[in-house]
């Protein structure tokens, strides 16, 4: 997993987390941190995107997840894409950029063939997940990242 969130650990597996990475800053580490797993770690989950859609510039953020698509496809894994997760009272704005983005990941996951965890709709309407600032998981939140991605991170197969 590599992650912008905190929090988010798997057993048997490498977890890497850069807190208020955006996508260019995750795109530029993936070439060393993936050359540094073991042959072992088959599948890739990359939760990335929530930071980007505070820059506002979402057809750049598009181009950016699009270089990054682009990467993951040439390295050799099954690559999973952990969409980006709701905020709680943070403002209109920022609610509606970010679910403009959980919406064309979506799409574009399908279309690239990349598999999509859907975090938006986990964490919609479920305070209690949530940290006071509306941003960050709670106890109660990190938790059901953990169990809702790990039908993804324990497939058998290239998926």
């Amino acid at each position: 997993l590599v992650s912008g969130a905190r929090h988010i650990r798997f057993f048997n597996a490498a977890t890497h987390c850069f807190p208020g990475a955006t996508v260019p800053v995750i795109l530029d580490k993936l070439p060393s941190l993936l050359d540094s797993l073991p042959s072992s770690i088959v599948r890739v989950i990359v939760h990335v995107g929530s930071c980007d859609t505070t820059r506002q510039h979402s057809e750049l953020t598009k181009k950016d997840f699009n270089a990054l698509f682009s990467f993951l496809k040439s390295c050799g894994k099954s690559v999973f894409i952990s969409g980006p997760i709701p905020t709680l009272g943070r403002g209109i704005g920022r609610f509606s950029r970010i679910l403009s983005l959980h919406t064309w990941l979506q799409s574009a996951c399908t279309s690239q063939h990349l598999g999509f965890i859907d975090n938006f709709n986990l964490f919609w309407d479920r305070p209690s997940f949530f940290r006071n600032d509306g941003l960050h998981p709670s106890r109660h939140g990190s938790p059901m990242l953990l169990i809702y991605s790990t039908p993804f991170s324990t497939c058998s197969s290239k998926c």
